[in-house]
């Protein structure tokens, strides 16, 4: 039997012990489907100086696309490798990848910005894609006045991915009748590559629409595509979501209207979210911030959650040292 005294001493040791186990920095393991575009950049800031203001352990992987569905699973493996307290996922799909899905019992899982097939993760952190596609169609039905359809093409980006085909419902279910005119739409990668050449095919065999309705790097080769064409003065651009570039574009009135869904506070949320799943919170199934409409006349008031500070690079991880 252990003596009296011997069991008291072993009360300090315990309580350092405890004390130690509980300042273990969290380690939270972020997936996004790409680093090509400022969107992703502006949520990567959120999250990184977040993990750094909260004292969390961040590591971040990229996909190189949303065509990469198999990269993203073996970085979801390496994330469990690593030993990720919680993991934001980036999907590059709605429907998750089986190896994926499988795992999500083993560590805990949060979607970020894509949404997810029901059922899967514990929460999504971002906005409504479906809401997006409705408050380009406000926009649209409040400011487009025209007595006949606005011939309108449409370059979402990627086609199933990223949220596109719940914008595009959203849009079209809630535009007024005979208030545009869909010409084309046009699936394709999110490059400046892939969407120029889309672009520019199209413009070799069509008539130029009135409207371009696209993602922003679709709507950033809009602009210069269409100064090019000579076509700046006849058709107009709106953008689904925002970058630097699109920002740029509005403020020099080369794009009509863009929606911001404050992506980089989206990634301080992400974190925070992280936080609140570590330390056993019930989270809502969807939260975010509130979406924008940007236009030439309030781009420039509104922007302070959504994009990366201009000097800003690529934060691939955030070190965090135990607490003392």
């Amino acid at each position: 039997m252990q003596s009296p005294v011997r069991a008291l001493a072993l009360i300090p040791f315990l309580l350092i012990s405890s004390a130690l186990v509980q300042a273990k920095p969290l380690k939270v393991c972020a997936l996004y489907p790409h680093l090509k575009d400022s969107y992703w950049l502006s949520v990567n800031q959120g999250m990184a100086e977040q993990a750094t203001r909260k004292g969390i352990t961040l590591k971040v992987m990229e996909a190189g696309g949303y065509r990469n569905q198999g990269v993203q699973v073996s970085q979801y493996r390496k994330c469990q490798q690593w030993g990720a307290d919680v993991i934001l996922l980036g999907s590059v799909s709605y429907r998750l990848d089986p190896a994926i899905r499988s795992q999500l019992q083993q560590t805990p899982t949060l979607a970020v910005v894509n949404a997810v097939e029901p059922d899967s993760v514990i929460a999504t952190i971002g906005v409504s894609w479906y809401e997006m596609g409705q408050n380009l169609a406000r926009y649209i039905n409040d400011h487009l006045a025209s007595d006949t359809p606005v011939t309108t093409l449409l370059m979402p980006g990627p086609e199933g991915r990223g949220g596109n085909q719940f914008l595009k419902q959203g849009l079209l279910d809630h535009l007024q009748p005979n208030k545009l005119a869909i010409v084309a739409t046009l699936y394709g990668g999110n490059s400046v590559a892939v969407q120029r050449q889309l672009l520019t095919d199209y413009l070799a065999d069509h008539p130029a629409p009135q409207l371009i309705i696209g993602g922003a790097v679709s709507a950033e080769v809009a602009i210069n595509e269409l100064r090019s064409a000579g076509l700046s003065d006849t058709t107009q651009i709106i953008s689904s979501y925002l970058t630097h570039a699109v920002y740029r574009g509005l403020i020099r009135h080369k794009v009509l209207m863009a929606n911001s869904d404050q992506m980089r506070l989206q990634g301080r949320m992400a974190i925070d979210a992280a936080v609140g799943i570590a330390d056993n919170q019930s989270l809502p199934p969807l939260s975010g911030p509130k979406i924008l409409s940007l236009t030439r006349d309030n781009g420039q008031e509104r922007i302070d959650d959504s994009l990366s500070d201009p000097q800003f690079r690529a934060v691939y991880e955030v070190t965090a040292e135990p607490n003392r």
